[in-house]
């Protein structure tokens, strides 16, 4: 039976305490945070079934950080009965606990943000245009949909000036209408959003980075990674895995204990062996390798000279 998506899961309620969704305070929350970390559904699902999840919080908090869930991504982590998991719900408690906000918003609300920092709607929807442009493939759900609405594809790609303020919050619905079981929809969303949110003038680099353990998410978002740079001249977005995230909580000294580093690895892993991509001392280039989690927690907390890519 085909699933059918919703943005809204019908046990909200048991998340709303939690999460901030009131778009003005959306955009104040963004506006001001030194760190944006988006989650994708891979690595939420991955970092829920970690048994002791405050390193990671102790991150994001140190970053400046603030965690964003995009309603596709809350789509895509729902079961068929639409309903939320208990350990999704247990999961955003514990983040709530910790003291790290967590933004539950509409991709469109991505135009109210930048309504806060630009007074042009045609220049806001040329933002969506390249954004969109430069994150779709050719073959993925943004494309299929687009080819069947003539009308809403000619006016995110047309050349002259769209004074239309409904553009974004009708593109990003009719793109969640058109979500399918197994696409990648919701990273490639997340992208636009972080495309788009890249065009607000930041003092420190890096400020939008996507949490994910997806390597086809890290491959669609390098695209929007060189974009960035080329056209806005500034390095705002990256992604981090969750291998990363724990060398970087090594180097922060949150934690340098081996099996803590090695439960948070078998949380996601299949088998207890990973796929990184990464350099050791003496190596001259980066290559992709598969290790156990106990040899992986023993390289990053050994002082081994290993460097973490993804």
């Amino acid at each position: 039976m085909k699933k059918v998506y919703h943005d809204t899961p019908d046990n909200f309620a048991e998340i709303q305490t939690y999460v901030i969704t009131n778009v003005e305070e959306i955009a104040r929350t963004i506006i001001q945070a030194d760190r944006c970390f988006f989650y994708d559904a891979c690595a939420f699902r991955n970092h829920m079934r970690i048994l002791n999840p405050e390193c990671i919080f102790e991150y994001i908090k140190r970053m400046g950080g603030i965690v964003v869930i995009t309603r596709c991504i809350v789509m895509e982590l729902c079961s068929n009965d639409n309903l939320l998991w208990k350990e999704h719900i247990r999961y955003l408690e514990k983040m709530y606990q910790y003291g790290i906000k967590i933004l539950v918003m509409y991709e469109e609300d991505t135009f109210h943000v930048l309504n806060t920092c630009f007074s042009g709607i045609a220049q806001i929807n040329l933002m969506l245009s390249f954004a969109v442009k430069t994150a779709k493939s050719k073959t993925g759900t943004i494309e299929t949909i687009l080819n069947n609405n003539s009308i809403l594809k000619k006016e995110i790609f047309i050349s002259g000036e769209n004074k239309d303020s409904s553009l974004a919050k009708r593109f990003f619905r009719e793109m969640r209408k058109g979500k399918m079981s197994g696409d990648d929809l919701g990273e490639t969303l997340a992208a636009v959003c972080m495309h788009m949110l890249s065009n607000i003038r930041e003092i420190m680099e890096f400020k939008y980075i996507l949490l994910t353990d997806d390597k086809g998410a890290i491959a669609l978002l390098d695209k929007v990674i060189k974009n960035v740079k080329q056209h806005i001249g500034r390095r705002c977005v990256s992604a981090i895995t969750t291998p990363k995230i724990c060398q970087l909580m090594v180097q922060e000294h949150i934690t340098e204990n081996k099996d803590e580093i090695e439960s948070i690895i078998n949380a996601g892993s299949i088998g207890g062996f990973i796929k990184i991509y990464c350099s050791e001392q003496y190596e001259l280039m980066p290559c992709e390798k598969t290790v156990s989690s106990g040899e992986f927690a023993k390289k990053i907390t050994g002082n081994t000279g290993i460097k973490i890519y993804l």
